[in-house]
């Protein structure tokens, strides 16, 4: 839709609502993709965007229930009966009822697990079990399974049969008598070979498939790795548990990178835009806390150099110039390492090569950078072996940045730890400190010699 749409339903929307015209609102927005209406809800005051979903038959606001944020979908939840939830989890496929059930209260949870069909409640509860970042949190279990002795004709009339009610089919999995996956077939292959054929005939023996503990995001580099639209799930002894497909995997990516870019800026990975001030400021503060704390500690080395500062006052001014320089590039250096690691670029075996990379770009920028500060520090009336000092400490701090973005990223991954609460409270602490010392050691030397 474009913009002009937008507003135009949003308005006429909001006009309707007011009449209470539930034939004109169902006539408005049910030709209308989720994702529109959705987009469309989020637009309207929270009494009007309750009202307005009230209306929605269940099939449809399953669908709109998955594409609203997240604080939206509380209220939604909250605003209707268990009935009605009920109703709208039944119309959703295994995976995206089990991400929605997981977040209610237990006693809920459970009215509606008892209240959908048991087959789909017995599905559920099985995902339920996996860790929601893991293959099996992001399956499902709606798929096309065939047993190997299968013929193609066979084949093909069970993904008629079964595509009234699974979306999406892309391959045929062929599993043995004890349900173990032994190839796939995809769609377009099923469609042209010969009727009267074994499925074996035809397959692909040698399936790409994820077990169900892999993370989330190693599933996402398996299926970039290999074009794939979808992938089988498996358990330790290879039998067939569900299906991941594209649209699942899109989900996980944007969580990923937003999830990267909240520990980048440390933040609590929970909190959201429309959350109360209370609860913003809960999961702030512990963050803000450790970077006072660091900065304390950046303090502390400018403290020791205190005597330096008043015989050269000077020297205060340019300070921060070198600290920030430093933090500008470990930015820069955490960014693209963060990245490598996050898309399999960079492993630990590429460790040395890459941190002599980064320290000799560090030293290359430093020696640059140092060059125009000094330049500039001359042109403002400055004493040029302030100029010189600051040439050096420029050098050694963007070298430090260097090291610093490159090895602290690679420690966390080799301790498990995610890379990216590398970007603020431990790098950003060594380019401070390290600007703050080597800065003022150097005017401290330079003062000794009588150079200053």
């Amino acid at each position: 839709m474009t913009d002009d749409i937008k507003v135009n339903n949003i308005e006429e929307l909001k006009s309707l609502i007011q009449k209470k015209n539930n034939a004109a609102i169902i006539g408005c927005i049910t030709p209308l993709h989720p994702s529109d209406i959705a987009k469309l809800l989020t637009n309207l005051e929270e009494e009007e965007t309750i009202y307005t979903f009230s209306l929605l038959d269940p099939q449809t606001a399953s669908a709109v229930l998955l594409e609203v944020d997240e604080h939206t979908r509380e209220k939604l939840i909250a605003s209707i009966s268990k009935t009605e939830l009920t109703e709208i989890v039944d119309e959703m496929a295994t995976d995206d009822a089990a991400d929605v059930i997981a977040e209610l209260p237990k006693e809920e949870a459970k009215t509606v697990l008892e209240g959908i069909g048991w087959e789909e409640s017995a599905e559920v509860q099985k995902l339920l079990k996996y860790p929601e970042d893991t293959a099996g949190g992001i399956m499902q279990t709606e798929l096309v399974m065939v047993n190997e002795d299968a013929t193609i004709q066979e084949t093909i009339e069970q993904v008629r049969t079964k595509s009234e009610e699974i979306p999406n089919i892309h391959n045929v999995f062929v599993v043995d008598d004890s349900i173990r996956l032994v190839g796939i077939v995809p769609l377009e292959k099923l469609i042209f070979a010969r009727p009267h054929l074994p499925v074996k005939d035809i397959m692909n023996n040698k399936p790409v498939k994820v077990l169900a503990d892999t993370d989330q995001e190693e599933v996402a580099k398996i299926f970039q790795k290999y074009d794939a639209v979808t992938l089988p799930v498996v358990d330790k002894d290879e039998k067939l548990l569900g299906r991941i497909t594209i649209d699942d995997v899109m989900d996980v990516i944007e969580e990923e990178i937003f999830e990267d870019f909240y520990k980048m800026a440390s933040l609590n990975t929970d909190e959201r835009v429309l959350d109360s001030p209370s609860r913003s400021f809960k999961m702030r503060f512990p963050w803000l806390l450790i970077n006072l704390a660091t900065a304390f500690l950046a303090a502390s080395v400018v403290k020791v150099f205190e005597n330096t500062i008043q015989m050269v006052v000077t020297l205060a001014v340019f300070m921060p110039v070198v600290a920030g320089m430093g933090g500008n590039a470990a930015t820069q250096t955490i960014t693209v390492v963060v990245r490598g690691l996050a898309l399999g670029e960079l492993e630990l075996k590429y460790a040395k090569k890459v941190l002599i990379k980064e320290v000799m770009v560090g030293f290359a920028n430093g020696v640059l950078n140092g060059v125009v500060a000094a330049i500039v520090a001359y042109l403002f009336g400055v004493n040029y072996m302030i100029g010189l000092l600051l040439f050096l400490a420029m050098i050694a701090n963007l070298v430090i940045a260097g090291f610093s973005g490159t090895v602290i990223p690679l420690i966390l991954k080799w301790y498990k730890a995610d890379p990216a609460l590398s970007a603020t409270v431990f790098v950003t602490t060594c380019t401070d400190v390290g600007g703050f010392f080597s800065f003022l050691g150097l005017a401290a030397v330079f003062i000794k010699y009588g150079l200053l």
